[in-house]
């Protein structure tokens, strides 16, 4: 009996490993590099999370990353380097971030990490190289 289950939980490890596939889907478009800086209070803002959402829905796929501590992100698709073409709201979130004290956060500001109400914006057209461009998020916002 003990040798049935450890062949079942072998069995088992086996097909769920064998489905995982890092591969690129099918229907992914061809992704081109775009490297985005975002600021706060004129200072890099890190530890952010950084997600373009497609505009429009022609576009498929949408890109996501972190910033460093510099601020600045190479933005990913589906876990490959790059962005697909088309037009995108860009959201910001880091209320992930460590707090600067033990009763207060600073965050950006709520209108920055919805799609509706976000005024950034990136069009990625596939011409022209690297694209690369600031955003600035105002002014830190302090949660309690």
């Amino acid at each position: 009996m003990k040798h049935l289950i450890t062949i079942i939980l072998l069995i088992s490890v086996t097909i769920i490993a064998g489905c995982k596939d890092n591969s690129k889907p099918v229907d992914l478009p061809k992704l081109y590099p775009c490297t985005v800086t975002i600021m706060q209070d004129g200072k890099p803002c890190a530890g952010a999370i950084i997600e373009f959402l497609p505009a429009d829905s022609s576009v498929k796929y949408h890109a996501v990353s972190f910033t460093g501590e510099d601020g600045r992100v190479s933005m990913s698709t589906y876990g490959h380097s790059g962005v697909p073409v088309g037009k995108f709201k860009v959201i910001v979130d880091n209320s992930l971030r460590p707090a600067k004290s033990a009763d207060t956060y600073q965050r950006v500001e709520a209108k920055y990490s919805s799609a509706e109400t976000t005024p950034l914006e990136i069009e990625i057209t596939g011409k022209g190289g690297r694209v690369e461009k600031i955003f600035d998020v105002g002014k830190a916002v302090k949660v309690r």
